[in-house]
């Protein structure tokens, strides 16, 4: 039995030579990471930048973007029409004369308020088959139906209802003095300018190359998306002039192109499983940065771009907002489908989507403030990306955290408002709870809360989730959120031996019995170990009590013979060594 075992030989060692220590002493760096800004919205996994966040439901920008606040406020209805809206098909929705209309499937219907609140929807007219898109054209509305279903008219000023003589029609859009649809005539599609109020078809039409699949109105025009071309047309008085802008992009998706629409001087487009925006100057589609399993819809109001996804890693359908600058989490449930714009008669209503799969079940939100109604959801959650400090290979200790709150206009009242602060240093799985805070806006206008971690706080990554909750009537905004770390050297966790073992014949062991191999050999082993690169394996005088072997480094050797003369026939020696742990 040896005191120590190096590279699978066991070594004597010389009584007050042994010392364990740390390998070098910790420098104690000390720091900040922050999160501030939030110029760049949600979805970044792992900080890259100072103002992207991870996941916020209901966060909102606040303050040109360099806040977060609660977002959009969230009415869940229940409609009385007949026929029933439907929830799994897309609406589509106009403005005529001050009053919004909405179709969907069978039906035209018009939103109605009282008080300035949303009342719901009042039928105007059953349609003859389900609505897969309409057009508005001098006080008449065109409809199409789908492969089979020709075109019918609305009248809005008489409200009469017909048939047109028109064939067939999948694809409908707005023109100059007539809207633009397909007509079948022959093997492939092609483009007809449409008068609806007169239901007929001035001039030509114009054969596009292969199978339609998306089309949006931009920029003064129609943009049409073929199976082979990007095209763009205008329906006139006249007819149709329509041009190839580019080769179309490759599909292999079942729901490529499930829409395309022009928001914003933007056309954008949901491919291969994600969002796309067109780019003119190299006349491609570039990805966005949303991806989904699946989309149900999308609209546009104001700056804001609506777009409905399945999430990648769940069940729940997702409703993101685009602000030209990052994407913000409006909300998220079972089934918000095809959100629909229907700003207008309602203060307290500008979005309007399908929910729960069922008939008439419908959910509203209010995308901006008015006048006495505020339009805040009641909570809202924003958690950082997992942040590293900029060292994503090195351990942290990590000691406090802290939001920074911030609101210098005259938003605020006197309803207190909870902050509450928590971390995880398992990427989300798990949170505890380190602050919370009651905010009263007539106190101050600034607001720090801070959180102390528990001292085995130690990990690679933070992650800080602060939560909003109580809202009413005003709502703190977030400007920042920060939280303080000591890097943990390496080297400084790292075990450093130093001893010298005996190197003699006949050296006795532990329990009694005499070692067998000369001194020349048991130093020549040790030479040979650190000529070899000097990692191995080693067994510490404590290894019968913790069964613990260490790998370690041969960083330093020294051998002493007393009686050089004598070594050749009898060997007494010691060999110095500084092991270090890898």
């Amino acid at each position: 039995m040896y005191d120590v075992v190096i590279a699978g030989r066991g070594y004597m060692v010389r009584a007050g030579t042994y010392e364990r220590r740390q390998s070098a002493p910790d420098p104690a760096q000390t720091g900040r990471v922050r999160l501030f800004d939030f110029y760049g919205g949600g979805g970044r996994a792992a900080q890259l930048e100072r103002d992207r966040f991870w996941r916020g439901v209901g966060a909102w920008p606040a303050l040109d973007s360099q806040g977060v606040q609660a977002g959009p406020r969230r009415q869940n209805r229940t409609e009385t029409v007949t026929p029933a809206f439907d929830p799994d098909r897309p609406s589509f929705s106009f403005v005529h004369g001050g009053t919004t209309y909405l179709a969907n499937g069978t039906g035209l219907y018009r939103v109605t308020a009282a008080g300035g609140t949303y009342d719901g929807l009042a039928l105007v007219q059953t349609l003859a088959a389900p609505c897969a898109g309409l057009a508005v054209s001098r006080g008449a509305v065109g409809f199409v139906h789908g492969p089979g279903q020709p075109p019918t008219i609305y009248d809005l000023a008489t409200g009469t209802y017909t048939t047109s003589q028109a064939q067939p029609a999948t694809i409908i859009a707005p023109g100059r003095g007539a809207v633009l649809i397909d007509q079948p005539t022959g093997g492939e599609p092609e483009l007809w300018a449409w008068q609806p109020w007169q239901d007929v078809r001035p001039g030509t039409g114009v054969q596009l190359d292969q199978e339609i699949v998306a089309v949006a109105p931009f920029n003064g025009e129609v943009w049409i998306v073929t199976r082979g071309a990007v095209w763009r047309a205008v329906a006139t008085g006249g007819g149709v002039d329509a041009d190839v802008v580019t080769t179309a992009p490759r599909t292999g998706f079942a729901d490529d192109f499930a829409w395309m629409i022009g928001h914003n001087g933007g056309l954008y487009a949901w491919l291969g499983k994600e969002v796309h925006r067109y780019d003119p100057g190299d006349k491609v589609f570039a990805p966005l940065g949303l991806r989904g399993r699946a989309t149900y819809g999308a609209c546009g109001l104001g700056r804001w771009l609506i777009v409905a996804v399945e999430d990648e890693h769940g069940d729940e359908t997702d409703l993101w907002a685009w602000d030209g600058r990052g994407w913000w989490l409006l909300d998220e449930g079972t089934a918000f489908r095809y959100p629909v714009a229907i700003a207008g008669p309602a203060d307290d209503a500008d979005v309007l989507a399908g929910r729960s799969g069922a008939v008439n079940q419908t959910a509203v939100w209010q995308l901006a403030p008015r006048a006495g109604r505020p339009g805040l959801r009641e909570t809202v959650t924003l958690v950082t990306p997992l942040l590293d400090a900029g060292a994503r290979d090195v351990e942290k200790v990590w000691r406090l955290v802290g939001v920074e709150l911030a609101w210098p206009d005259e938003r605020a009242t006197a309803a207190p408002v909870t902050v509450t602060l928590e971390a995880s240093l398992d990427g989300g799985l798990s949170w505890t709870e380190v602050a919370a805070s009651a905010v009263r806006g007539d106190e101050t206008r600034t607001h720090v809360v801070v959180g102390t971690l528990p001292p085995s706080a130690r990990a690679r990554w933070l992650q800080v989730r602060v939560t909003l909750s109580n809202v009413t009537d005003w709502c703190p905004v977030i400007a920042g959120i920060w939280a303080e770390y000591a890097a943990v050297d390496p080297e400084s966790r790292r075990r450093r031996w130093t001893f010298a073992v005996q190197c003699k014949d006949q050296v006795v062991r532990r329990d009694g019995s005499v070692e067998q191999v000369n001194a020349r050999e048991l130093a020549r082993t040790l030479w040979a170990a650190w000529e070899a690169g000097g990692v191995v394996t080693f067994r510490d005088i404590d290894y019968d009590r913790t069964g613990e072997e260490y790998t370690v480094r041969i960083a330093a050797i020294r051998e002493e013979v007393p009686k050089p003369h004598d070594a050749g026939r009898w060997g007494d020696g010691t060999v110095a060594l500084t092991l270090v742990e890898v």
